[in-house]
């Protein structure tokens, strides 16, 4: 819609208690001060006011969207599912974590000797080991490892060179996925689809944002409408009554029948059960709008709601072609749609490649030392003393790279039926087949809608002028009739029949007015700007 098209909403005008002719006054008043939703649970909104005078609840209809939107269970339910959504992607996030790890072993072994290079008759063995390491996931789908291990072992045989020994390795690996999972995309699928449903989440919240307020907007005007109503039964009554007291006077005088009183009389009846309806649609009206507003405490609920926005407002002029643009641009609908579209795409892409064979790259390479206590042996091999030694002297082996060694190697696997994965990937191309027919259809249904909502807003448009016309020359009807009545030519039927008349051009009146409101906020929810027009901005 063009810039010139837009509406801005009226300010109140006064009670809606006053005369009818106050739907033909021009609204104005200062523009409500925009509204800021927050997706968080924990946000707290600016308390909207709830105007309490005379025993009446006040209400304006920015007031009515803002107490809506602030005390609205549906959202505060939504705010929930969205902060869990961001943690979603987090908790993602986490395949990305650094891991470290560390172990410690010890063990105590007998063993009888089978040998005599076994070096006594029964070996004894204590082992201790401890090791440390790092290992750390990488975009391309490997996997880097550090690893820093260290042993000790003490034994009872007369051929150990060192006893006890000390042993520490320093090992660098890498392993990487060259058909099956490999690439970013494979190794982030979880952050992916998290990420998506996280937007998607987003927009399920704009949604539900959207339809608190078109109901409040809605059940508001639907007050409005009942009120006017019952001014409309009102000032029926009120001619009724003039009638019949016209009457009176007319029969005291002589110059009237007195069956003419029965007519007069039963049209007040009439008018009287008319009023008792109209005050039940105030009720019923009343009661919704309280429901929406979440006014569950027994004081407020059971104190009539005074809406004080004026009802007539401005026509606008809008454009098909333009309308059709804006919404499928801004509907939030099909943006969750092509969100979640992207989001099957995704899957097929990542179970296709599942069903590619593993052939998975292994490299390997570090430094290793020992060290410990060496015996030193004289010719014959016999014993004839100790060298002292220890754990740093593996330690300097491995700092001096004075020992290194290095391993590399591929793996090949493929499940030679592989019908999981198959079965996988074709699921996974049959949910994404069936997300783009979704989201045709219901791109097509956002159109029909936006047709149907540009026709309503003509449409309405139209009802308004004609109810006005109508409503002028009812007045006039009514008027000459009058005067035939004072000059004996008409009958007290026949002003009743013209008041009737009269009473049902001022009802399609009110309801084209009230139903021009509620076309209009149709036609900006039905192109995605309901929430511009009304001034509530979202924060996500």
């Amino acid at each position: 819609m063009s810039q010139n098209n837009r509406v801005r909403r009226p300010g109140a005008a006064g009670a809606v208690a006053a005369c009818l002719t106050l739907l033909a006054a021009v609204p104005g008043g200062a523009q409500t001060p925009a509204v800021q939703v927050s997706t968080a649970p924990s946000a707290e909104m600016p308390a909207a006011e709830l105007r309490i005078e005379g025993g009446q609840i006040l209400l304006s209809v920015d007031e009515a969207v803002a107490l809506a939107l602030e005390r609205n269970l549906g959202l505060r339910v939504q705010r929930y599912g969205r902060q869990q959504s961001r943690l979603q992607v987090e908790q993602a996030m986490g395949v990305y974590d650094l891991g470290l790890g560390a172990g410690a072993s010890g063990s105590h072994d007998e063993s009888p000797s089978a040998s005599n290079l076994e070096g006594a008759e029964v070996q004894k063995q204590d082992r201790a080991g401890f090791s440390l390491g790092l290992e750390q996931l990488l975009p391309s789908g490997g996997t880097a490892n550090v690893a820093w291990t260290n042993g000790k072992l003490e034994t009872n045989s007369q051929f150990a060179s060192l006893n006890p020994s000390y042993s520490s390795g320093f090992d660098l690996s890498f392993s990487q996925p060259l058909l099956r999972n490999f690439g970013r995309d494979a190794t982030e699928f979880e952050i992916q689809v998290a990420r998506l449903q996280s937007d998607v989440a987003r927009e399920a919240f704009l949604e539900q944002v959207v339809a608190t307020v078109q109901r409040a907007e809605v059940a508001y005007w639907n007050l409005v409408g009942a009120r006017y109503g019952l001014r409309v039964a009102e000032e029926s009554l009120a001619l009724a009554r003039q009638l019949h007291q016209n009457n009176q006077i007319r029969v005291d005088v002589g110059t009237l029948a007195p069956l003419e009183l029965a007519s007069s009389e039963a049209g007040i009846a009439t008018r009287e059960e008319e009023i008792i309806r109209a005050r039940g649609a105030i009720g019923d009206a009343e009661d919704i709008l309280r429901y929406l507003l979440n006014l569950d405490d027994t004081t407020t609920w059971s104190l009539p709601i005074v809406p004080e926005t004026e009802v007539r407002t401005d026509p606008i002029s809008v454009s098909l072609d333009e309308a059709l643009a804006t919404a499928l641009e801004s509907r939030p609908e099909l943006s969750r749609e092509r969100i979640a579209q992207e989001s099957r795409e995704v899957e097929a892409a990542f179970y296709r490649q599942l069903t590619k064979p593993r052939l998975d790259l292994r490299a390997t390479y570090g430094f290793n030392g020992v060290g410990g206590d060496a015996l030193l042996r004289d010719d014959q091999g016999n014993v004839i003393g100790t060298a002292p030694g220890g754990w740093d002297d593996a330690l300097d082996q491995i700092t001096g790279l004075d020992f290194p060694g290095w391993s590399l190697g591929l793996e090949f696997g493929y499940p030679l039926q592989n019908r999981t994965a198959k079965a996988r990937s074709t699921i996974a191309e049959l949910n994404s087949e069936q997300g783009r027919v979704s989201l045709e259809q219901t791109r097509q249904a956002v159109q029909a809608e936006v047709r149907i909502a540009v026709r309503g807003l003509d449409t309405a448009r139209q009802q308004r002028e004609s109810a006005r016309v109508s409503v002028t020359l009812a007045e006039k009807n009514l008027d000459a009739e009058r005067k035939k009545y004072d000059n004996g030519l008409s009958t007290s039927f026949e002003i009743l029949r013209v008041q009737d008349d009269l009473t049902a051009a001022r009802s399609r009146l009110v309801d084209a007015e009230t139903g021009y409101r509620k076309v209009l906020v149709e036609y900006h929810k039905s192109i995605g700007k309901l929430l511009e027009f009304v001034g509530v901005s979202v924060a996500d």
